[in-house]
């Protein structure tokens, strides 16, 4: 059963608390904060007492979160990382240190995109201390809701759809969904596809955890169109995907925005009536300086579309 909640908790031991979940190992976690096993310990059943509820198991259990631990935690990591975020952004305001953004992407933004917005902020905020983190789209998620990012660019579209009450999603720019075929594919001659002119044609598809809802996205699209994608190749990561498109393995879709850095060997095709978007999701409340960044990243975007939509591998 239990005890009585103790309104007056004490917040410096939630530093403590998130030690130990995020270690689940009282030595290595009392190390980490520079402190004596048996502090933590005390702290630890401090804590508790205060919450009402026990947070963790112990021995002869191994040390392991209880269900009231985990609910704990998961309200405890982004609420400090606010706590911080704020602290930082307070600094900053005074001129004591730079202001900092932590910003996780897809890999397929690495070549083009990202530096783009790396060089506009370098000019637009030059105290601006950016952290960049390549991730996929749950890896993004998950460092969002711990605060270990504040800031996510991912692409979307109407079959994968991006739904995240506890997240803002802020739409950056709209383009064509493509199709990547190999040079001198036949439906290269068309200045845009119809997807359904690709059912017989062998797909090179996303694979691996990360990419679950883009694969998924892909094949409702095709399915939309009366067939399912024959998958003749897969890889997790969008260069080989694009070296495997190159040596005619197959065809694959994409993002307009990911098709900006292709093989010689590639051209890309708007896909007609197929739409997708650039999104930034970010935590709540924003930091200020992710405006600043979405800015940016409207900027880069429209110099990237003006630049491949003028190229011969873009039709």
């Amino acid at each position: 059963m239990a005890a009585p909640f103790d309104s007056s908790l004490d917040l410096r031991l939630l530093p403590s608390f998130l030690a130990l979940a995020q270690e689940l190992h009282f030595s290595r976690a009392a190390q980490r904060l520079h402190i004596a096993q048996p502090a933590l310990s005390q702290q630890i059943a401090r804590l508790e007492r205060q919450v009402g509820v026990q947070l963790f198991d112990r021995p002869p259990r191994p040390i392991a979160l209880t269900p009231a631990g985990r609910a704990l935690l998961d309200r405890v990591t982004p609420a400090l990382a606010m706590v911080e975020q704020g602290v930082a952004e307070s600094r900053a305001t005074a001129g004591e240190q730079p202001e900092t953004l932590t910003v996780s992407h897809l890999s397929s933004f690495s070549v083009r995109l990202v530096p783009l917005i790396v060089g506009t902020l370098r000019a637009t905020h030059p105290r601006l201390l950016l952290t960049l983190h390549v991730a996929s789209l749950p890896e993004q998620l998950a460092a969002l809701r711990a605060g270990r990012a504040q800031i996510g660019l991912i692409h979307t579209n109407p079959d994968l759809a991006v739904r995240i009450p506890d997240l803002q999603a802020v739409t950056i720019a709209t383009g064509p969904r493509m199709i990547m075929l190999p040079v001198g594919h036949p439906l290269a001659r068309k200045h845009a596809v119809v997807l359904s002119d690709a059912a017989a044609e062998p797909f090179v598809l996303p694979s691996g955890d990360g990419q679950t809802g883009y694969r998924a996205g892909i094949e409702h699209a095709c399915q939309r169109y009366g067939f399912t994608p024959l998958a003749a190749a897969q890889a997790n990561d969008t260069g080989v995907i694009l070296d495997l498109v190159a040596a005619g393995m197959g065809v694959a879709l994409a993002p307009w925005i990911a098709t900006t850095d292709l093989p010689r060997e590639v051209v890309a095709r708007p896909l007609v009536d197929e739409r997708c978007e650039l999104v930034a999701l970010t935590t709540l409340p924003a930091p200020a300086t992710t405006s600043a960044l979405i800015a940016a990243a409207r900027d880069a975007v429209g110099k990237l579309t003006t630049a491949v939509t003028s190229t011969d591998a873009w039709g």
